[in-house]
This record gives structure tokens, sequence and C-alpha cells, in this order.
């Protein structure tokens, strides 16, 4: 496979090399914050530790961790008592959409947004986004950090981009035909429902010049992945459907990048420094263990995070990569945010789970589950492809009913089919978990 890397002296350097980055580039951001941002000085002080407790990277351990509670309760509006500099030094703000509160405050000195294109580009690059590529970038323009973060970094690498945004997906359709682009971006639900669309207007998305996604902004499965892949025929045409991560609270998109060889995204450990914690305890995990992650931002001006607990839940891999990243730890899938478990009469189901069991069969369109906690109910709604036989149908609902009892321990779901078209598609991040609460 050809391999390209954007800073090959940083994405090819020995372990210990990166290290020592981490190292000094941590040494400096602790005496950073305490002197410059009033919730870190606090925040060291009751914790009863200074940046001279800081020696080597183990001793990061010392500090006290960051929530997004902290967030919310002292960041906004333009960034609180977590900002590093002054006011008139922001160049602006991205925010989190705050459809359950006051939104999550990203803010950006201009050296900020520097650092961010050329991760960013990095990013494109180990995705395999090459000079002349033409970028669909279907991720949501506005206070999201997803839309202008690959906009404003594509013509970096040569890329050309088409700022589509959201939506309109009938007119996208002409796009695709007429455009030819090679690379699309957005959430992996939207490129399921993209891939559906095609298919209904009578146009073969294998046919398309769409080479190379990055999904992301949401959980996904390698079984999705593999609808995705097969749906386009990526793999066909030397690309394929490679994950992408990022935050609001870190910079955006580009805080990790799967390579071409797709088995977890390399996180960009020279920028971020990468903790797995068991979420109950605390206390670090082994590498192929599952856990929490928790980020150090390092290179960040305005408002920098110190052990900032992400909830996301991924296990982490460090045997080398083909690709010669091997300074840069692989995070596989997300399992999902802590926060996104569902607890149903005293046991956790994890919605990726869910996923992994409904979309191995190709039948299977769309989802839904719907959890009604005062009925005592636990339904799974299915739409499957026309044109099947009733006996057909209760086969399959019988399968995903049997394999989800076995896969998700003391639960006992309803498997219903529904009429086609009648579970809703998505354009953004999905909602496909529905929790009726008492």
């Amino acid at each position: 496979m050809d391999i390209q890397y954007w800073e090959p002296h940083i994405e090819l350097a020995p372990k210990k090399e990166i290290e020592e980055i981490q190292r000094k580039r941590l040494k400096f951001i602790l005496n950073y914050v305490y002197e410059r941002s009033p919730f870190y000085k606090r925040k060291f002080k009751e914790a009863n530790v200074s940046p001279h407790d800081f020696y080597d990277l183990k001793d990061i351990r010392k500090f006290p961790f960051t929530t997004k509670s902290d967030l919310l309760e002292n960041s906004y509006p333009y960034g609180g008592d977590f900002l590093c500099v002054p006011r008139e030094e922001i160049i602006g703000w991205h925010m989190s959409s705050g459809t359950t509160g006051r939104p999550t405050i990203g803010a950006y000195t201009f050296k900020d947004h520097e650092t961010w294109m050329n991760l960013m580009a990095r990013t494109l690059v180990t995705a395999g986004v090459k000079k002349g590529d033409i970028i669909l970038n279907i991720y949501g323009y506005g206070l999201f950090t997803g839309g202008l973060g690959f906009h404003q970094s594509s013509h970096l690498v040569g890329a050309s981009v088409i700022p589509w945004g959201v939506g309109r997906t009938e007119a996208m359709v002409d796009i695709i035909k007429n455009f030819k682009p090679t690379v699309m971006t957005g959430t992996p639900s939207y490129q399921l429902y993209i891939l559906e669309f095609l298919n209904k207007r009578g146009i073969d998305p294998r046919e398309t010049s769409i080479r190379i996604t990055m999904p992301g902004a949401e959980m996904w499965t390698e079984q999705m992945r593999k609808r995705i892949e097969e749906g386009f025929g990526l793999k066909e045409k030397g690309g394929g459907a490679r994950n992408i991560y990022g935050a609001t609270e870190l910079l955006g998109p580009g805080s990790g990048q799967e390579c071409i060889y797709e088995n977890g995204f390399h996180f960009w450990v020279d920028h971020f420094f990468l903790e797995i914690i068991d979420p109950e305890t605390l206390e670090p995990v082994n590498p192929g263990e599952e856990g929490e992650m928790v980020v150090t931002t390092l290179t960040k001006e305005a408002m920098p995070l110190i052990r900032y607990r992400m909830r996301d839940i991924t296990v982490l891999d460090v045997d080398k990569c083909p690709c010669g990243r091997n300074a840069f730890p692989r995070c596989m899938q997300i399992k999902g945010r802590v926060d996104d478990v569902i607890h149903y009469k005293g046991a956790k189901v994890w919605p990726s789970d869910i996923q992994r069991v409904i979309l191995k069969y190709p039948e299977v369109i769309e989802y839904q589950v719907i959890v009604d906690k005062p009925a005592g109910e636990f339904v799974i709604k299915i739409e499957l492809k026309e044109n099947l036989g009733e006996d057909v149908k209760s086969k399959i609902r019988e399968e995903i009913r049997y394999e989800l009892e076995r896969n998700l321990i003391f639960v006992i779901p309803k498997v219903q089919i529904v009429e086609q078209g009648s579970l809703p598609r998505y354009e953004g991040k999905s909602k496909r978990i529905i929790i009726k609460e008492f």
C-alpha cells in the first residue's frame, strides 16, 4: 500500500522521542495553567498539588481530573475560569449543541487554530486523502467543529472541498454525479442514509467516485463499517471507511485518525496525553483492557484541559502498526460513552452491542430501540428489505432476538418488524435509543 505522511519526522519518530516531547509539554502546560487559569489554580490547591510535583509521565496521576460538569459550571460564556489568555486574544469559539443545557465551550487563539489545522492535515493524509481529492463535506457547519474543521484544513493537503453541510440529500445526488467527489465526511448514520437514497434513485453507489469516507461524531461498529465499505465499493477503489476522533473540548476533529489499515485510530499523543482508566475505580487499566479515555491537552493556548474525562469507552492497542506510526497508540472503536449505557432491571446494556448484532443481518435496513422502564418493556424495532416472505421475516426476527438475548445477558428484548420507511433516518448524529424513565 502507498502510505503517505504529513509530518514524517513526527509520525515515524521512536516512542522514546515522543515520550520526551510529552514530558516537556506536560511540564510546561501544568505550569501554564497554574499561573494563568483561575480554575486550575484553585483546583490544584484543593488537591494539595503543584506543577513542581511533576517529574515524569506517571506523575500526571497526582493531578485532579477535570469533568464536563467543571466545564459547564466554569467556562461559560467566553471560557470563564478556564481561559488562560485575555479575551481579546480569542479569535473565535466552537460549542457543543447545548441540547441538555449550557453548551460546552471551546475557545481558540490564532495559535490554537494553526495547531488544529496542522493536526487536521495530518489526519487527512493518514486517512489516505491526497492532493487533487475532492471532499464532499457533510458534517455540520456553524458552532459544531466538524464542518469548519475539515473545510479550513483541506487546502493544506491540496484537496478541494464541497461545503455541503447537513441535509438536502436529494440535491446531493446530483453533486455526487456531476462533481465526482472522492472523499466523503459525515456521521456513519448519514452515510448509510445516502447509500439507501442512491439505491432508491437507481444509482449504484459502487459506481460513484467516492473512494474514502471519514465517519465520526457518533458511536459505530465494524458491522456498520462493512455496510459502508461494501455499499460504496470502497475497497475496490483502494479506499475505505476510516474512523476519525475528536471533541470540542480538545480542538475538534483531528485528535485521532485511523490509517489505511483500519485497525483503530492513532491518537496524536504529541498533542494530547492519553490515559485509559477504570471509570469506577479511576485507576489506570492495562493496554488491551476496556476503560475510559482521559486526555490532557499539551499544546492548547486558550483553554488547556488537565486530565479531562472524555467519558468515551475504548481499548488501547500499543502493538506496532504496519503504517509505521508506532509511537501513536491506537484506540479501538469507541464502545460508547459512560452516560450512554442503558440501565434496565439491574442490567447494563451498551447500544454498540445491540448494533453489532442487528447489522450483521443484511436484510435489516434501520432499527430503533425503545426502553420503556415504567412499562417494563425493552423493544427493538427493525425495518427489513422489501420482497421478503413472511417466513423469512419471522426467521430473521427470531434469530435476532435469540442473539440479542445471548449477547446482552439478563435482558430479553422484544423484536418487532415494522413497515419499511416508518423509522427515522439521520442526517446528523443518530438517535436510535429512546428511553422512557419513571
